[in-house]
């Protein structure tokens, strides 16, 4: 059926006067109305193509104000309608496409109408033009369902099948393509539908390439007249490359210093994904760790892996990530991701500050390190030397920026001073590093000196007492504190010497020892011996004792001196008494002779 023609339509051509408007002298009339498609059924878009011709005869232009399309005897009931057309040349024409679409089938009494006026000026004239739709829903309904996804990633899509035919169809069998779209299930029989009844044909369908794709869906049926016929129906979904996202994170970079990374894999593709290989790889910049292996990582999944990297030099440095992997499809995909890195450069900065702790030969000098660089410096040695004295060495793992370490080192000294050189030795990066700083040390071995010395009378003697007190940085051992004999001076209990033992440096211990004298004496000799670092020493020191012997002899002579006053003198009397004991003893004697005799 010609398309001008379609659907029966009535055509009537008028020039109508709209009320109110005066009638122009022009020649317009409405060419053609063409109808697309020709047989609407429910819910279709039905184009209505108007051609409007100003006739030759006109001596003018028209300008086509509107264009509208509405219900019969209704003009409020605008179906759609499109303004500020232009104007159509003398003898010329101008085709003007308007649509409608109705959801019930029925038949439509409408009108086109044309609204314009000369080019010249003058009133506004209106030419109708009847139109008669008739709208049938002849064919079972299909209601095709696909949605958009990724290239290469399988999907759910469905077809239902509605018999809205007032009987059955039979031999009802549904196909499904796509255009370079993989779908599975593609043909279903469905032998018989009832009318109003309907069904839902599930299949599965990936996109092959990136855009936008048509999936059709056909259904062919014999109706219950015994005609064959088939209904179409399409969708159109659109494909994006949709792959894992790959995530680089690293720290701070120093050139030649190795430091760590990570990529995170997050697979949000809509599928798993399968044989996942990973690699990192960089420009000037060397990658340990480069490569991780995945069995499989499921939709909706992260993995991350880490690895490690030394830019080779100072600046700007990239560090490139790729994926390999296998979709739910069997394809091979790739993807990668590259981040830049801006290298520093290295800065050494390790120092030692160095304090000492004296305790005689032993000592120990406390080294703080300090690391003020960019870069962890590892294998770290901090070591002593001296021709004077032995230094012992301290290793430490790593020192990171910014942090500081305190070790001690034990350090024996062969003489009084020794200047140290304390240095440390370390890695920092692919470097090899060095620092050093000197201190100097002594030493004041220990050595015993009596303080606080008093001598005082007792009991016929001396007494003298007082503390042995360590001067030096080291402890003395088995001190010994004994009056030396003289001609006038006697060693006498109970302390004619006094162990004192240990004394440590700087500390100091009692003593008393005891000595006589024969007559006044202005000095007692102490002898002062102890051990230092395997090393007796022995000296003697002059206490004085002037006051204390003085004193002592005078208490000596007020004891054998006279009493005074008119008593007897005692010599006569103890002479007297022995001589009449002595008489006494010949008397008996004799008496027991005499008796014997009897």
């Amino acid at each position: 059926m010609d398309r001008t023609h379609a659907l029966a339509l009535v055509a009537v051509l008028a020039l109508a006067v709209v009320p109110g408007l005066a009638a122009a002298q022009m020649d317009i009339s409405i060419a053609s109305v063409e109808v697309t498609p020709s047989d609407p059924v429910p819910g279709d878009e039905i184009t209505v193509e108007t051609t409007v011709e100003n006739l030759a005869t006109n001596d003018a232009g028209y300008v086509v104000d509107r264009i509208t399309i509405h219900e019969a005897g209704d003009d409020t009931e605008v179906y759609d309608d499109a303004d500020d057309l232009g104007t159509i040349a003398v003898g010329q024409t101008k085709t003007v496409p308007l649509s409608v679409s109705f959801d019930e089938e029925g038949t439509y009494d409408l009108r086109v109408k044309v609204y314009g006026r000369s080019a010249e000026g003058g009133d506004r004239t209106v030419v109708q033009y009847p139109l008669t739709l008739r709208v049938r829903d002849r064919q079972p309904q299909l209601d095709v369902d696909a949605n958009d996804t990724a290239v290469g990633v399988a999907n759910d899509g469905s077809v239902t099948v509605a018999n809205s035919l007032g009987s059955p169809i039979e031999d009802v069998e549904l196909a499904v393509e796509g255009d370079d779209v993989a779908i599975s299930n593609r043909r279903e029989v469905l032998a018989t539908v009832e009318s109003g009844a309907s069904r839902t044909i599930d299949f599965e369908y990936r996109p092959r390439t990136r855009g936008t794709h048509r999936v059709n869906a056909t259904l062919s049926y014999t109706t219950a007249g015994g005609t064959s016929d088939t209904v179409t129906e399409s969708v159109r979904i659109r494909a994006e490359r949709v792959r894992p996202q790959l995530d680089i994170a690293v720290n701070d970079s120093v050139a030649g210093v190795e430091s760590t990374g990570s990529v995170t894999v997050a697979n949000a593709i809509g599928t798993e994904i399968r044989n996942v290989e990973l690699t990192v790889d960089g420009q000037d910049v060397t990658v340990r760790d480069d490569r991780e292996v995945f069995t499989r990582i499921a939709n909706g999944d992260a993995v991350t892996s880490g690895f490690d990297f030394q830019p080779d030099s100072a600046g700007e440095h990239t560090l490139n990530a790729t994926l390999s992997y296998t979709t739910g499809s069997g394809s091979v995909q790739t993807v990668s991701e590259t981040v830049a890195i801006e290298a520093e450069r290295l800065r050494d900065r390790v120092s030692l500050d160095v304090s000492t702790v004296q305790g005689g030969s032993s000592q120990t000098v406390v080294v703080d390190v300090f690391n003020q660089g960019n870069a962890p410096a590892t294998n770290l040695s901090v070591r002593g030397s001296s021709p004077n004295a032995s230094v012992g060495r301290v290793l430490l793992d790593s020192l990171a920026p910014g942090d500081s370490r305190t070790v001690r080192l034990n350090a024996t000294l062969s003489a009084d001073r020794a200047d140290l050189a304390i240095a440390a030795t370390y890695d920092l990066g692919d470097q090899r590093g060095e620092t050093s700083v000197s201190t100097a040390v002594t030493q004041t071995p220990g050595t015993i000196s009596l303080t606080g010395i008093q001598v005082v009378p007792e009991s016929g003697r001396l007494r003298v007492s007082g503390s042995a007190s360590n001067l030096g940085t080291t402890g003395a051992q088995s001190v010994l504190v004994s009056v030396v004999g003289s001609d006038r001076v006697t060693p006498v209990e109970p302390n004619p010497e006094f162990f004192v033992g240990p004394v440590p440096a700087s500390d100091f211990a009692s003593f008393d020892v005891y000595a006589a004298t024969d007559g006044n004496v202005s000095s007692i000799p102490l002898e002062i011996s102890y051990i230092v670092d395997g090393t007796r020493r022995t000296r003697t020191v002059e206490v004085d004792a002037t006051s204390a012997s003085q004193t002592l002899s005078a208490e000596e002579r007020a004891a054998a001196g006279d009493t005074g006053g008119g008593g007897f003198p005692l010599v006569p009397v103890a002479v007297g008494l022995v001589v009449v004991l002595a008489v006494l003893a010949i008397i008996v004697q004799a008496w027991r002779t005499s008796r014997g005799g009897d």
